[in-house]
Parts: structure tokens; sequence; C-alpha cells
């Protein structure tokens, strides 16, 4: 009796989980806790981008761009066409974009903008974040504060973009470093 209570206490959120459906409500939910694992499992603070379609997650660490580009970041319109380039390779219904951002007082922040794609929706999660190197786990964040942002730079991703076909097929080599989970 006591290896089937175990098993049900352990299959019972796998079980929920399996059920979910990938979209706004997911990642707005979900993404700030696998963003802090990504941050626990590899002691950095990435900019990660992903994005749903119905029963898939998709996770891209925009931060990875460094190690093949000879160290430099991704420029904000690569970023703009490659993100748009994805939403609509994988027919996507919701995105978020996470990065780390320093306010004026030198503070950091982690922002998290969460966008629907129908009906526009577009929010932001602000965290700051502290770093203390003599403490475990050295990352901590502060209580998250939600803002509707639809004028975001980083709520118009889902706006259509013309590219050339040069540009598509140097888009493509990005899409083997999306990952993705099935929901259900």
């Amino acid at each position: 009796m006591m290896k089937k209570i175990i098993v049900l206490l352990v299959f019972t959120p796998i079980l929920a989980w399996s059920e979910t459906s990938c979209d706004f409500d997911y990642l707005r939910s979900e993404l700030p806790t696998i963003y802090k694992k990504i941050v626990e499992k590899t002691d950095t603070l990435p900019k990660v981008f992903s994005f749903c379609n119905n029963h898939h997650h998709y996770l891209f660490n925009v931060s990875m761009f460094q190690k093949f580009n000879n160290g430099q970041g991704i420029t904000r319109s690569l970023e703009k066409d490659l993100f748009s380039f994805l939403l609509e390779e994988f027919n996507a219904n919701s995105y978020s974009r996470t990065s780390l951002m320093v306010r004026k007082d030198q503070q950091l922040e982690l922002v998290t903008t969460v966008t629907n794609h129908h009906p526009f929706k577009a929010e932001e999660i602000i965290q700051e974040v502290f770093i203390d190197e003599k403490q475990q786990p050295r990352i901590t964040y502060g209580e998250p504060a939600v803002f509707e942002r639809p004028q975001s730079i980083f709520a118009k991703f889902f706006e259509p973009t013309t590219i050339s076909e040069e540009d598509r097929l140097y888009l493509e080599k990005f899409k083997p470093f999306v990952g993705s989970h099935r929901l259900n």
C-alpha cells in the first residue's frame, strides 16, 4: 500500500503537467521557475527566448549565440528577425523573452516579456536580482512585479517581417539549437 502511495505522489505532478496546454498562461506561470533552474544549473544569467504552439514548449538560450559568433552577442535587429522567424516557423501562439537588465542605479533586474498572439496581450515580469559570492545559492531574486506592456519593443516579434532568401538560410541555422518539449 505504501509503495502505491509513493508512486502516486511521484507521478501526480507529472500527470497534471502532461495535461497542460502550452500558451501565454503556461509561459507566464512556468517560465520563471524554468529560468531559475537554468540559472542554477549553469551558474549564469542567460538571455532566454521561449515560445509555445499549443502542445510544444520551445526554448532557445540566446546567450549560446556568443559561442558561435566570436564572443559577440546577438544584435537587436538580428534578434527581432530570428525570433520572428522562429515564431512563424513553429506556428507559435505565445512567447517570452527573459534577460538581465541594469537599472540606472546599477541594480540588476530580470525582465521577462510574455506575449500572446491572438488576442494580443503583452506583460512584463520584473524581479530584482541579487548576486552574493559568499552565499549558496549565490543568485537570488526579489518579488516579481507584473506590468502590462503592449508597447514594449520585446512585444513586437509577432509583427510580420520580410526577410531575403539569404537571410532565411542564415536564420535556418539556429533551428537545431531550439529545444522542444511536448506537454501532452
